[in-house]
């Protein structure tokens, strides 16, 4: 699942681009693609994403393996995601999870906004992030690099570094490591072809849970999150605090649960 401060951190980045309505609604430069990765480091697979309706409907197909201490671990998973739904799907045991999709809730939450208030929220959003990935020795760069035909942006933070298609949180390498991991993912093909349609449907035999409680928190999370850009305070880690306290921050101004969270944000490949 694409995590609730990886949309946060998508807003960050393509805010200084954006040439759209919503922020939480940026398209892809195509419309529907079959996008290829190679996986290597700690963690070793391949990976998938098939793209339909410039990236408002998506496919992610992962199969990686991890030895450690002489035992392989394997993994096989897939996230379907269209502009209502998240599945989140566990192949080797046949289950998975059934959720709204969180950006379903951004998008909502920016348009009950005035036109006076969309663009206070996109003005604080660009100078809290910069100055919070700042704070913690991290960097956004735009266009230093073209990869696949595509101009990337680079953001750099807390060991990772992340190049993904200028304006777009979409990414296409990924290298670094984290809390003893090491990882690298790289692109290695688009094909702007139309992708298999059987790639966008949940597997029959997938036994799906779904928490009713869980979207409402997003949901509330999403509310709170847009309100603390409008107000120009930097939203916080638990969503439920209210304002910032500085009650246990470190020396860069983040608790230690908020610079987790920001590292996540960084890796724009985390389900």
């Amino acid at each position: 699942m694409k995590t609730f401060v990886a949309l946060c951190l998508a807003l960050f980045v393509a805010v200084p681009a954006l040439a759209v309505d919503n922020p939480w609604d940026v398209r892809l430069p195509f419309k529907e693609a079959t996008v290829t990765y190679a996986l290597s480091g700690t963690m070793k697979g391949e990976r998938a994403i098939y793209v339909k309706d410039y990236g408002r409907t998506s496919a992610e197909y992962t199969t990686t393996s991890m030895t450690m201490m002489g035992f392989t671990q394997q993994q096989k998973e897939a996230i379907i995601t269209t502009p209502d739904w998240e599945y989140t799907i566990d192949l080797m045991t046949a289950t998975g999870t059934k959720q709204v999709n969180p950006q379903k809730y951004f998008i909502e939450e920016f348009s009950r906004l005035s036109s006076s208030e969309q663009k206070t929220v996109v003005r604080n959003a660009e100078a809290l992030g910069y100055s919070t990935i700042e704070g913690l020795d991290g960097s956004i760069e735009k266009g230093v690099t073209n990869i696949l035909g595509y101009q990337c942006d680079r953001a750099q933070m807390m060991g990772m570094t992340v190049y993904t298609i200028s304006g777009t949180d979409f990414p296409l390498k990924v290298e670094g490591s984290t809390m003893g991991v090491k990882m690298s993912e790289a692109a290695t093909g688009i094909d702007k072809g139309a992708p298999p349609a059987e790639k966008f449907v949940v597997p029959t035999n997938i036994r799906l849970s779904h928490d009713p409680e869980a979207d409402r928190m997003m949901q509330e999370q999403a509310r709170m999150t847009i309100q603390h850009l409008l107000e120009g305070e930097l939203p916080s880690a638990g969503m439920g605090g209210g304002q910032y306290q500085d009650g246990g921050a470190g020396a860069n101004g983040l608790t230690p649960e908020q610079q987790q969270q920001m590292q996540q944000m960084l890796q724009m490949f985390n389900k």
